[in-house]
């Protein structure tokens, strides 16, 4: 019963002061993981957040109705085959910006 009263005393005043973040993204890749870093990084500059990759359009979308293309080479039509050398180019991508 300690224990829980202890957790509870350290976790609770940080959901009281709003550092509380549900917001998780699914990434089945490497790919995808710079796709989401560098469309984090992106939609944070434009004062947004990132919302969704468009395989077709090869874009990334912003919560502010924004895209973003993904650099050349990176999407096939309609897929991205993470190859060694396409996560290379989405990993200096996604940390340049």
């Amino acid at each position: 019963m300690q224990l829980v009263v202890f957790a509870v005393a350290l976790i609770l005043p940080s959901f009281l002061s709003g550092e509380s973040s549900f917001h998780t993204t699914v990434v089945f890749d490497e790919c995808g993981l710079y796709r989401v870093e560098g469309g984090d990084r992106v939609c944070s500059a434009q004062g947004s957040g990132y919302l969704d990759f468009d395989v077709i359009t090869c874009t990334l979308k912003c919560t502010n109705r924004k895209t973003t293309k993904l650099p050349s080479d990176v999407c096939s039509p309609g897929e991205v085959d993470c190859t060694p050398d396409v996560a290379k180019k989405l990993k200096t991508w996604a940390f340049s910006k």
